[in-house]
C-alpha cells in the first residue's frame, strides 16, 4: 500500500482521545486555518484548551463537526 492510498481512519485513528492543535484540527476537517477559525468565532467549534493564543481542540468534537460537515 502506497503511503497516499492510505484512509483517513488509518492517517488519524490512533489519535481518538489526543487533543488537535489549530493546525492539526483544520487538517483533520480538512479544511483550511482560516476556515478553523471562523468555525471558533461563530461557536460551531469550541476550544477544549486555551494556553496563551493557542487553542486546542477535542477530537470527539472534530469528529462530530466532521460528521456534520459531510
Amino acid at each position: 500500500m502506497k503511503e497516499y492510498d492510505l484512509t483517513h481512519d488509518q492517517v488519524f485513528g490512533k489519535l481518538k482521545t489526543e487533543a488537535f492543535s489549530a493546525e492539526e484540527a483544520a487538517e483533520y476537517l480538512e479544511i483550511s486555518l482560516p476556515t478553523l477559525r471562523r468555525y471558533v468565532q461563530s461557536g460551531k467549534l469550541k476550544p477544549t484548551t486555551v494556553i496563551g493564543r493557542s487553542q486546542l481542540f477535542s477530537s470527539t468534537d472534530l469528529r462530530i463537526l466532521k460528521q456534520k460537515l459531510n
